[in-house]
C-alpha cells in the first residue's frame, strides 16, 4: 500500500474484502437495494472488494492506494477530484497498523469529508486484544526492533473508536459478524456514521 500505508502489494486473507460472503454481507446492510452506489476503498486492490462485489449498474467503486499495480484510480483520499462525488460507502481495511495517529486522523477526516450525509466507514484492523492477536503483535515488535522490519501500530478497538469520534464521526458500532470467520488473526470492524451524534 505504498508510502502511507506500508502493505505493499499484499493481499491480505483476514481482510473482510477478501472473502465474497463478507463483501456480500457490507453490501445487504449498507447499501440501497437495487440503487446505484458509489464506494470509496481506501488501500484496496482490484483484486479485493470490487471484485467480489455484485452491485446494481451504474455503481462506482473507486480505489485510493499509493501502491504501483493494484488497480488504484488515486494514490490519496486528498487528490480525490470533486467529480467524483460523495460516497456511500469507505472502506479502510487493514490500513491503520502503518500509519502514525496524527496521519491517521487527518486520514479519517478526509474520508469524512468525502462522505455522504448518513454515509459509513468501515474500519477493520487486526485484534491485538484477542490471543492469536497479542502474539503477532509481538512478533511484529520483535521484527522491527532486531531485524529493522516496518514499524506497526496496532489499534484496539477503544482507539479506533476514540480517532473516529475525534475525526467527527458521531455514531460508532462494533461489527465483527462482518468479518472472515476462522482466518488469523481475526480483525475487529467498526462502522462509523458520518452526521449523527452518540454511540451505539
Amino acid at each position: 500500500m505504498g508510502d502511507g500505508f506500508g502493505g505493499g502489494a499484499i493481499f491480505n486473507r483476514a481482510s473482510p474484502s477478501s472473502h465474497k460472503s463478507c463483501v456480500d454481507r457490507i453490501i445487504a446492510g449498507y447499501l440501497r437495494p437495487g440503487q446505484p452506489a458509489r464506494i470509496l476503498d481506501v488501500g484496496g486492490t482490484d483484486r479485493g472488494f470490487r471484485r467480489r462485489a455484485t452491485l446494481p449498474p451504474k455503481s462506482r467503486v473507486v480505489i485510493a492506494n499509493p501502491e504501483v499495480g493494484v488497480g488504484a484510480d488515486y494514490d490519496y483520499v486528498h487528490l480525490i477530484p470533486p467529480k467524483e462525488g460523495n460516497f456511500d460507502l469507505a472502506m479502510i481495511f487493514g490500513v491503520m497498523m502503518y500509519m502514525e495517529r496524527d496521519s491517521l486522523l487527518t486520514l479519517l477526516r478526509n474520508v469524512r469529508q468525502r462522505l455522504r450525509g448518513g454515509g459509513i466507514l468501515l474500519v477493520a484492523e487486526p485484534d491485538p486484544k484477542s490471543v492469536s492477536g497479542y502474539f503477532d503483535a509481538g512478533l511484529k515488535k520483535i521484527g522491527h526492533s532486531v531485524l529493522n522490519t516496518r514499524k506497526f501500530i496496532f489499534y484496539s478497538k477503544a482507539d479506533t473508536t476514540a480517532l473516529l469520534l475525534e475525526a467527527g464521526f458521531g455514531e460508532t458500532r462494533e461489527r465483527d459478524d462482518l468479518r472472515p470467520s476462522l482466518v488469523l488473526p481475526p480483525y475487529y470492524v467498526i462502522a462509523a456514521k458520518n452526521g449523527e451524534s452518540g454511540r451505539r
